[in-house]
């Protein structure tokens, strides 16, 4: 049975109980990068742990697209909440296979450093109250899992974009 979570806003990320932060440098502009967020399906080649990764609704991609994704067995289907070209990505959960979060927003930054970029990850939760004994537990897997998901993309981007500007 799906499980529904809370539609939130982005301003969640700076409100929830609970947010998770995991951060990289990328030796690429973020025009370079910015592909491999807005492509659903480029997730599966950087992420670690994405299994599948697609968008359910038609394209032109942007806020208010809906994706399908499965990372470990846990699947979501989002809404993207923000589609700043080259700068921010972000979404909202609404379903979930199980219920873990009442609710729950991600969002990725990309910061030009000169010739590299900032990718800042964030995972805003408002978890179950059953999981209350749980949560530092329940952060180290998160933070554990968003420092694996980003360990990919700086190779994942220069593969994918040599000869690029």
């Amino acid at each position: 049975m799906r499980s529904a979570l809370r539609k939130e806003d982005l301003s969640f990320v700076d409100r929830a109980p609970m947010v998770i932060v995991a951060e990289t440098v990328v030796e690429a502009t973020p025009e370079r990068i910015w592909p491999a967020l807005a492509e659903a399906s480029a997730w599966r080649q950087w992420f670690a742990g994405m299994r599948s990764a697609h968008y359910t609704s038609e394209a032109p991609h942007g806020v208010g697209s809906t994706r399908s994704v499965n990372v470990g067995g846990f699947k979501v289907d989002e809404e993207v909440i923000a589609f700043d070209v080259d700068r921010r990505f972000a979404f909202v959960l609404r379903e979930a296979n199980v219920a873990l979060f009442n609710a729950m927003v991600e969002e990725v930054t990309l910061e030009a450093v000169g010739t590299r970029t900032r990718v800042v990850y964030r995972q805003a939760v408002e978890p179950k109250p059953w999981l209350r004994p749980f949560l530092p537990i329940l952060r180290a897997q998160l933070q554990r899992g968003l420092r694996r998901g980003l360990a990919d993309l700086g190779p994942y981007v220069l593969g994918h974009s040599q000869g690029m500007s």
